[in-house]
């Protein structure tokens, strides 16, 4: 028999929402420590961790909607190996 979880939604929003108001204040520190200037240079090692939070973010929002299973129907593609 198989049981479903009930997930309170808003605690879990309210949860997953920290991480992207942590990542929203990091980009304004980098903002403000390049202001006066048009451009703002970030570390890689920033980048890939902002892009790892975000990926986070969707992926447990995605599990909870449960949209993920679609999505992931539609995205598979076949895989083509090269022998040379």
């Amino acid at each position: 028999m198989e049981t479903k979880q009930e997930v309170n939604v808003p605690k879990f929003v309210g949860r997953h929402l920290s991480q992207l108001k942590v990542l929203s204040r990091l980009l304004e520190h980098e903002l403000e420590a390049g202001k006066g200037a048009r451009e703002v240079t970030l570390d890689r090692h920033l980048i890939e961790n902002i892009l790892d939070t975000l990926e986070i973010f969707t992926d447990d929002c995605e599990s909870i909607s449960g949209s993920s299973r679609d999505r992931a129907k539609v995205e598979q593609k076949p895989v083509v190996a090269r022998l040379n």
